[in-house]
């Protein structure tokens, strides 16, 4: 073989060789089974944690809290847990995957006058311009009660300081995304809807908007994103994203301070009563 031909042979099996490298290159990056709502929330997680600080310590369950089970001792999902249900039927399990159940059952029974729940939370924010914490992970939802079950919610605590009844105490939750059971063309399915509280829950009493937000299928896995605090205005405000669904709500009423709870809280009191939960991949962070 001359020198010539031996120098062909070598640029044709660079060539093929830069041709398989291309090729495999474009195969990795474009791929028609990602879901592109997942990998915004993973770009989203990112510049979080790039900017914000994350919580490793979690409060203490306060006193009156009367508790039917015990945390595990290594729990997959992040939070103080709460456990108020029915021994029988309910409480909080690691299971395989990285996830976290949570289960409950409904009943005539009320802990500190409130329904049954299996839930975490976590420490208060302070009320200052532009501060807000935002709970991530993902959930998916194997059963609902005839009732409807709060998978996230944020508490408004202290006074509030201003917005309607400004002066007044704030005794309850000031956005929930609660779940209900649907049937669409004969398919079973789930409503999440947001309850947000719009008459401040106070002495004199208190009242909730409720819109529907989303329908999702029961088992399947979705991404979550809650964030709560104050905006440049210090006026509070909630900003819920489930997949590609978001809604942003600014409160008619701003408090001291807010803390955020997600699991599951809630069912009917009589026929169906069980709800069953599942979380992973929580992080809770504070910007």
């Amino acid at each position: 073989m001359t020198k010539s031909n031996l120098l062909n042979l070598k640029n044709i099996a660079l060539i093929l060789l830069l041709t398989i490298s291309i090729s495999c290159s474009t195969n990795d990056v474009i791929d028609s089974s990602v879901d592109e709502s997942t990998l915004q929330e993973s770009t989203d997680l990112t510049e979080l944690h790039a900017k914000a600080s994350c919580d490793t310590s979690f409060p203490n369950l306060g006193p009156g809290s009367p508790q039917s089970c015990s945390d595990v001792s290594s729990p997959n999902n992040k939070g103080t847990l709460d456990c108020r249900t029915s021994e029988s039927y309910g409480g909080y399990d690691n299971i395989s995957g990285g996830w976290g159940r949570y289960k409950i059952i409904g009943g005539t029974i009320r802990y500190n006058n409130t329904k049954t729940r299996v839930e975490r939370f976590f420490n208060n924010l302070s009320r200052s311009p532009n501060k807000e914490t935002v709970l991530t992970g993902r959930f998916r939802i194997y059963d609902l009660s005839d009732g409807n079950t709060c998978i996230i919610q944020s508490h408004a605590g202290g006074i509030i300081k201003k917005g309607v009844e400004a002066l007044k105490k704030n005794s309850s939750a000031q956005f929930l995304l609660y779940a209900r059971k649907v049937t669409e063309k004969g398919v079973d399915k789930i409503r999440l809807e947001t309850h947000v509280t719009t008459n401040p829950y106070t002495p004199s009493g208190g009242g909730r908007t409720i819109t529907n937000f989303k329908t999702i299928n029961y088992g399947q896995e979705y991404t979550f994103r809650y964030e709560t605090g104050y905006n440049s205005s210090n006026t509070a405000f909630s900003k819920i994203k489930v997949g590609g669904t978001e809604k942003h709500i600014v409160h008619n009423h701003t408090t001291e301070r807010v803390y955020t709870r997600y699991g599951a809280y809630g069912t009917s009191d009589t026929g169906d009563k069980t709800a069953h939960i599942q979380f992973k991949d929580i992080n809770h962070c504070r910007d």
